[in-house]
């Protein structure tokens, strides 16, 4: 008589082996679209014009553009910074920007939607600086939390402007609103239910734990979160202030980043105004939502197709395109180092 366990093993090894098989095939369709998308993009582009775009740039502009993406940064980790102070730890100023920074590293080259680098931070203030990890779960929570509210709010901002600017037909204007729009209802409605004292990841997990499955790790990682949620929920609770002052920050950051998206555009020989830059800047933001590492293809590709609807010259878009990804594969690149070297 052949033994159930045995069969329900089996049965459960094909489910989990075809599940792997579908996230692998997934991941090399994505990969085969990479060069697809690049084609598309360049196929019509002259490669001496983007040079000669290059060419204009002197070191002035590299140490302006050097600078203020210091500044950006240093904003970032000082949201961070105020955020553990509020929960009662004060820690080296510069020990968080490399820990930021090693968190970039990471995100930026993992597929998917700007997420990836936020274990390692909570990893780095729990080994290197001897904080729980349900308490530096939360602080990267907050953090991340106020991060999306003004990344989506900014796309919505950017995606009525270009709606307001007559570019898109009515139809797709209503698809276009709905996305950013859920997307900021997503963060705001965890941000207000925590505000109110609920516990929704923690709480949905646990019902799906005892209908499901359960298993002492599971119900370690559970119990971690649940303490996080609890303290983020807390700090929500008690800092009012300090939420509105590291929102306010977060608008900062991101008229700061306008201005730079202004200043390379202009470096490469190109003058926009603040209606087109929004247009620019929200296209290379939706670029780095979709599932490729680093948006590759696609900062590319809606850097053409937003420079045709500002009417500008499809080479600037790609221009622009490799000065962003120079900037941005350096700092990832030296936050991946940051972080090896961390993690010995």
């Amino acid at each position: 008589m052949v033994n159930k366990d045995f069969i329900s093993s089996v049965h459960l090894n094909i489910i989990t082996y075809g599940k792997r098989s579908h996230r692998k095939l997934f991941r090399i369709l994505l990969w085969l679209l990479i060069p697809i998308v690049l084609w598309w993009t360049l196929k019509d582009i002259s490669m001496a014009e983007i040079v000669d775009n290059f060419r204009g740039i002197g070191l002035e502009a590299i140490i302006a553009l050097i600078v203020l993406n210091t500044i950006i940064f240093a904003l970032l980790s000082l949201r961070w910074w105020l955020i553990l102070r509020a929960q009662g730890y004060r820690r080296s100023f510069l020990a968080l920007i490399s820990y930021r920074l090693a968190g970039f590293g990471v995100t930026y080259f993992t597929p998917g939607p700007q997420f990836g680098g936020e274990p390692l931070q909570v990893y780095l203030l729990n080994q290197r600086e001897g904080m729980k990890t349900s308490t530096a779960a939360a602080s990267v929570t907050v953090d991340k939390l106020l991060e999306l509210l003004a990344n989506f709010t900014f796309l919505l901002v950017g995606i009525t402007v270009i709606l307001f600017g007559g570019t898109l037909n009515g139809a797709t204007r209503i698809e276009l609103i709905l996305l950013p729009a859920l997307l900021l209802l997503v963060p705001s409605a965890y941000l207000v239910a925590l505000r109110l004292g609920l516990l929704p990841v923690s709480s949905i997990l646990r019902i799906l734990r005892d209908r499901f499955l359960k298993s002492p790790s599971i119900d370690r990682f559970i119990q971690t979160l649940k303490e996080t949620e609890y303290q983020v929920s807390e700090f929500c609770q008690e800092n009012t202030l300090l939420l509105l002052v590291a929102a306010t920050l977060s608008v900062g950051i991101w008229v700061l980043m306008v201005f730079e998206f202004s200043l390379m555009m202009r470096f490469l020989g190109v003058g926009l105004n603040l209606t087109q830059v929004l247009i620019a800047l929200t296209a290379a933001r939706v670029a780095f939502l979709l599932p490729l590492p680093a948006g590759l293809g696609t900062l590319e590709a809606g850097q053409v197709m937003a420079m045709g609807l500002i009417g500008v010259n499809p080479v600037f878009g790609v221009s622009l395109s490799l000065l962003i990804r120079a900037r941005d594969v350096i700092l990832g690149s030296i936050g991946l180092w940051l972080g090896g070297v961390y993690s010995r």
